[in-house]
């Protein structure tokens, strides 16, 4: 009953940081940086286990998840710059931009092929040291770990500010009607 329990601990700490995160995001040293590498730490602890990872698989493993890791934060921070700009010319009352809209999109659209390459590299950098099994068992870890977070933010009603959790961003129409628009 042990190991099985320990996937729902990863699971909890999954569903406690979004909240966390959301509520505090001080810089370095802060919640938010301490809350991350508590949540690597178990899932490095839990891929360890499930995968029967040497010392050496389970270091490299550790030093490719903090390499794409940050890139992948830093893909997600220009994301949300980006929504947060599509969010402002979409505001009610306010005449959109076109063309800063379509540079927008273009730019959104580069950034989701961007993040699809970092996880294909970093597949591709696994495969150096993880035989197939376990690099199939651990993209399954990270499928189960990442739908559970986006359920979770689901039920929250999505990230403050970004929509309803499912792409979609609230605008009133000239009549006063909400309408979603589908921005994923």
């Amino acid at each position: 009953m042990r190991i099985e329990r320990l996937p729902i601990v990863a699971l909890l700490l999954a569903l406690v940081a979004p909240a966390v995160l959301a509520q505090d995001s001080a810089g370095p040293g802060g919640r938010r940086d301490q809350l991350r590498q508590l949540i690597q730490e178990r899932f490095a602890q839990r891929a360890r286990e499930e995968l029967h990872l040497t010392d050496e698989q389970a270091g490299r493993l550790r030093e490719t998840n903090r390499k794409f890791g940050d890139q992948r934060r830093e893909l997600e921070a220009r994301q949300t710059a980006i929504r947060d700009a599509m969010s402002n010319q979409l505001r009610p009352g306010v005449a959109a931009n076109r063309d800063s809209l379509a540079k927008l999109t273009d730019a959104a659209s580069d950034i989701r092929v961007q993040y699809a390459q970092t996880f294909r590299d970093e597949m591709r950098e696994t495969s150096r040291y993880l035989d197939p099994v376990q690099r199939a068992q651990l993209l399954t870890m990270r499928e189960r770990l990442l739908r559970r977070v986006r359920e979770i933010r689901g039920e929250r009603g999505g990230r403050e500010g970004h929509g309803d959790g499912r792409g979609y961003y609230r605008r009133r129409t000239p009549g006063g009607d909400s309408a979603g628009e589908h921005m994923r």
